[in-house]
């Protein structure tokens, strides 16, 4: 008679400040050796789920991305790393079409199916299983005004020539984009909050070792960079955060890239950037995503660091970023504008860090990741068609409206103390 496979079931979740995004209960169930799945079964919570209608009255709300990784002991080891399982039919949850992974929403006892056989897993094998979940955001199909007040200016093959402009459909894309081309009136995903430190040490804790060494930024010790390496440990637990909360800094574009393709995601384009900054409505042109009023220069202690008291870390007060989502931790009283969300509850997006994305000077759709630390061709490189935006806390207010471009076609290559990270999915 056949062996069931034996799974070892680890927990992991990506606990950040104000989103306490935590997976339990998790457990193997149903082997089904004819077809070679297993069914992976899950609790799922985070604190403060929201839903409601944009301009456009389209609904968005809050989920989360999740995806499973395994280990088969006895073949993997630290040369190898932790490998990308793919998802099936069957659970209670539908997982993506590419197999990657599945949004789901709060719940208890949920499943998806693992297709095992394949990842080219035996039957008798033992497997290390670890279920990952990422705080996403969903932003619905609508029209949005892009570039408000001309701001962003021409450079880099800017929709609109540089003009305030309406995007109106799917077909509104830069000159000479691809059909398709992530414009911002499709719906998308978006993470509701910038890369944390904890995030990228247990990122880092599933690699190679090799591939580790080279994604790790622990030669950078300043700024609020708390993640340390200890070789003595054993592997997977090399790569400590000592303040997971934080924004994760000091990324460069190739950071940012395997990242993502190996969470089975994407980079942002500049032109979803807005959308999620500003919201739907082709009468919204505000200032900044919580809306016109300039942000605060009142400051006070957290963290044993300086910051900006509302609205968002910024003018060089805090030598560093805060915590993801802070302005939403509710540590002092604050208004829903002073939070620094925009309506459809992305944090961040003014401030804190820079975000590498990619802006319409590159043309091709962008794909999908699919897993593994090779990102997809679709996505451009360094030296053109990607930059930054969104301010960051040693830059001064202007850097944080919501059509500021003075970055967007910075080709950097170089890992950089205010450059952070979001990703986001097509669905």
């Amino acid at each position: 008679m056949k062996k069931l496979i034996f799974l070892l079931i680890l927990m992991w979740t990506l606990p950040a400040f104000a989103n306490d995004v935590a997976v339990s209960n998790v457990v193997l169930q149903n082997p089904d050796a004819v077809n070679a799945t297993v069914e992976v079964s899950f609790d799922i919570t985070w604190q403060n789920p929201f839903s409601g209608t944009d301009a456009n009255t389209a609904a968005f709300y809050d989920r989360a991305w999740i995806f499973v990784k395994y280990w088969v002991v006895g073949t993997d080891s630290e040369t190898t790393g932790w490998h990308h399982a793919t998802l099936t039919s069957g659970g209670t949850v539908t997982p993506a079409s590419d197999g990657k992974g599945a949004i789901v929403n709060i719940g208890t006892t949920q499943t998806v199916k693992w297709n095992y056989g394949a990842d080219g897993v035996s039957m008798a094998a033992n497997v290390r299983v670890r279920v990952s979940a990422m705080e996403m955001a969903y932003i619905p199909e609508g029209a949005f005004v892009y570039n408000a007040g001309g701001v962003g200016g021409s450079g880099y093959n800017n929709y609109g020539g540089g003009s305030q402009t309406a995007v109106s459909s799917a077909s509104d894309v830069p000159a000479g984009a691809a059909a398709g081309w992530p414009n911002g009136y499709s719906a998308f995903y978006i993470a509701k909050y910038e890369v944390s430190q904890g995030q990228y040490a247990d990122f880092l804790n599933m690699l190679s070792a090799t591939n580790a060494t080279s994604r790790y930024t622990g030669s950078y010790n300043s700024y609020r960079q708390s993640v340390s390496y200890t070789a003595g440990n054993d592997y997977g637990s090399r790569y400590v955060a000592d303040r997971p909360d934080r924004a994760q800094n000091y990324l460069s574009w190739d950071d940012c890239r395997i990242y993502a393709s190996w969470c089975g995601m994407r980079p942002l384009t500049e032109m979803e950037f807005e959308k999620a900054a500003r919201g739907g409505g082709t009468a919204n042109t505000i200032l900044y995503p919580w809306g016109d009023t300039a942000p605060t220069t009142t400051t006070y202690t957290f963290d044993g660091a300086t910051f900006s008291q509302y609205y968002a870390c910024y003018n060089n007060t805090s030598v560093g970023p805060t915590d993801v989502g802070h302005y939403l931790s509710g540590d002092i009283t604050r208004t829903n504008a002073q939070t620094g969300a925009p309506v459809y509850g992305v944090t961040d997006l003014g401030g804190s860090l820079w975000e590498h994305l990619i802006n319409c000077e590159h043309t091709t759709v962008p794909t999908n990741g699919n897993g593994t630390i090779t990102y997809p061709v679709s996505w451009p490189p360094a030296s053109a068609g990607k930059g930054i935006r969104g301010g960051s806390w040693y830059f001064a207010a202007a850097s944080l409206r919501v059509s500021a471009r003075s970055h967007a076609g910075y080709t950097t290559a170089d890992r950089d103390p205010t450059y952070g990270f979001r990703a986001a999915r097509t669905p």
